[in-house]
């Protein structure tokens, strides 16, 4: 069976906390996965077996910062939430809101007709950094503000749809 290759120019995200950062997405890394051996010792020298833990690395989103800088503020605000708030309420609101503290995001991959063909779920996502923003008036053409939110989950899966 001959398939296409996979462009990494087609992609869909879903992240119901951040209506504004999933319209204006631009770039997001799929992060590494890793299982470490357990090391041995023994006299002669270490012995291996498989890894009974997984570790994920972060997930990295990127996004084009609108005028209003609305996505940047939804990225922010949930940061300033749980990160340090100012007075304890503004936890309290945080973890009584419809999404809650954490929430789960969905990157469907597109095939080469643009039609959905593989979906990512990342399981109770939070944002453990956002980027600095560049402002540079020596710039000749329009460059438009970027940031990116790094966030933290639980886990991830694989669906082909």
């Amino acid at each position: 069976m001959i398939t296409n290759y996979l462009s990494t120019g087609g992609f869909d995200i879903k992240i119901s906390r951040l209506p504004n950062v999933e319209f204006f997405s631009q770039k997001l890394l799929l992060p590494s996965v890793t299982a470490n051996p357990v090391e041995t010792q023994t006299p002669l020298r270490a012995m291996y077996s498989v890894s009974d833990h997984m570790r994920f690395a972060d997930f990295d989103l990127s996004f084009i910062i609108d005028e209003n800088m609305e996505n940047y503020r939804e990225v922010f605000d949930w940061i300033v939430g749980f990160g340090t708030p100012d007075n304890l309420n503004q936890y309290k609101r945080l973890e009584a809101s419809k999404e809650g503290l954490v929430s789960d995001v969905s990157v469907i991959l597109l095939n080469s007709h643009k039609n959905p063909n593989v979906r990512f779920n990342f399981i109770n996502c939070f944002p453990i950094g956002l980027t600095p923003v560049s402002f540079d008036m020596s710039q000749q053409d329009v460059q438009y503000a970027e940031a990116t939110v790094t966030l933290r989950y639980d886990a991830f899966t694989i669906e082909k749809l």
